[in-house]
């Protein structure tokens, strides 16, 4: 019978069952065919016993740090671990499990994993050379990481029953969220303290603009600044944001190569400047205090990882910009066109240094933005005049090489948002080119 007049049928036994006798029993003998017809986990049982890990796993060269504890080698390894040495019966019995991912007994599972990965670990931590091997197979962070899976492992029947209650992803972390989840935290506090912090921690993966997180911190602690919170487990929630801001903040040390590049770069610094504003918007973090020293120091070195990147500029130009020369007699010397990667790299970084004015000042490099973005503008402009002036008086590959050269001028005036200035000379190169 195809699966979707199984499914028709065992909805129509289904609705009639608790009326009649008769669909009550044609859906009991619907469900143990059901049952009967469904594969085992076999290969899925990894996936469907460590799924409480899952919104946690990825990459952390690609994903700030609040959103990753495991990578995808990690869970291999802890499955291998599991099949090989501690869980070898329950791995087993997993992967002939036929029930469904959603089904309860993958809870039991997931527990009876918790349990052999924390006997691992405490016995590591009285055996100096099991240490050493947990070590050696999970890197020097595999003691933290694997004390997370295991609360993770271990309360995620109810984790998962109270993260249900808020929406998967989080635009507005407004008042009623914000009570909901001090509502959830303070439940899990009285009935599974370990679970608690996690309940902060994966709603702050939810929320779109993750510094938010510090408004039901406010809420559970009941201040709205860091002295005494960030002495409590609390503290976990500001050093989450924390960590995704310093994650920002160091990759903007490589320059641009291209736009996309350069694109990719402002929205990196674009993600700071939101977690570094965002943080001081919402809580009181005190200059003095252990968060206020973090944060007031990743300022500075975000600060001075852009300007060392709007030091580049000049240089772009100079490799990039087809710049003719006046010689002696005020003759207009054209320029070579330059090297389509020159170009590329020009354009790259003047769009970075024209984005980068809505954020200048909250990032305390306004000076150096205007005074490198005013110097290349009058370069531009001044490049584009002689270079108009040189269609208007040439004539052959002079005239092709010229007019190549406005438009790569145009192209790099765009890029740095000069729109008017760089449609003016469109203009002035058409008509001159008409003369």
């Amino acid at each position: 019978m195809p699966e979707k007049m199984r499914a028709a049928l065992r909805a129509t036994t289904k609705a009639a069952a608790a009326s009649d006798p008769a669909s009550a029993a044609l859906d009991t003998i619907f469900s143990e065919l059901e049952d009967a017809l469904r594969s085992p986990a076999g290969d899925l049982a990894k996936a469907y016993v460590l799924s409480p890990l899952r919104p946690l796993v990825g990459d952390s060269a690609l994903i700030p740090p609040s959103r990753f504890r495991f990578s995808a080698e990690d869970l291999s390894k802890i499955w291998g671990w599991m099949g090989r040495h501690l869980a070898k019966d329950m791995v087993e019995a997993a992967k002939k499990c036929k029930c469904p991912e959603r089904d309860p007994i993958w809870f039991d599972f997931q527990r009876q994993a918790g349990a052999a990965l924390a006997d691992a670990v405490h016995k590591a931590d009285r055996v100096p050379k099991d240490m050493t091997a947990l070590l050696k197979r999970f890197g020097s962070e595999g003691r933290a990481m694997l004390s997370d899976a295991i609360v993770l492992l271990n309360n995620n029947e109810q984790i998962s029953a109270a993260m249900a209650q808020l929406p998967t992803r989080i635009d507005d972390y407004d008042d009623d969220l914000t009570l909901i989840t001090k509502n959830l935290h303070e439940e899990m506090v009285e009935s599974n303290s370990e679970a608690a912090l996690w309940i902060l921690l994966l709603t702050m993966g939810r929320l779109e603009s993750p510094w938010q997180i510090f408004r039901v911190v406010r809420r559970i602690g009941r201040r709205d600044d860091d002295l005494v919170v960030q002495k409590t487990e609390l503290a976990a929630v500001g050093d989450a944001v924390l960590g995704d801001t310093g994650y920002f903040a160091a990759r903007l040390k490589q320059p641009p190569q291209t736009l996309e590049e350069a694109k990719a770069c402002f929205q990196l610094f674009d993600r700071f400047v939101a977690f570094s504003t965002g943080m001081t918007a919402e809580f009181g973090i005190r200059k003095d205090g252990r968060w206020g020293r973090s944060l007031f120091g990743l300022r500075a070195e975000a600060s001075t990882n852009v300007e060392k990147i709007l030091a580049k500029v000049p240089l772009a130009l100079d490799a990039g910009l087809p710049e003719p020369r006046r010689g002696r007699t005020g003759r207009v010397i054209p320029a070579q066109i330059p090297p389509a990667a020159a170009v590329d790299k020009a354009e790259g970084l003047l769009y970075f240094l024209g984005r980068c004015r809505e954020h200048a000042t909250a990032a305390a490099i306004a000076s150096t933005q205007k005074r490198i973005a005013d110097a290349a503008e009058k370069r531009m402009q001044e490049a584009g005049e002689m270079l108009v002036d040189l269609v208007a008086s040439s004539e052959g590959q002079n005239r092709t090489t010229a007019s190549d050269g406005l438009d790569i001028t145009i192209r790099l005036l765009e890029s740095a948002g000069h729109d008017e200035a760089a449609s003016l000379l469109r203009r002035r190169g058409v008509a001159a080119a008409a003369a």
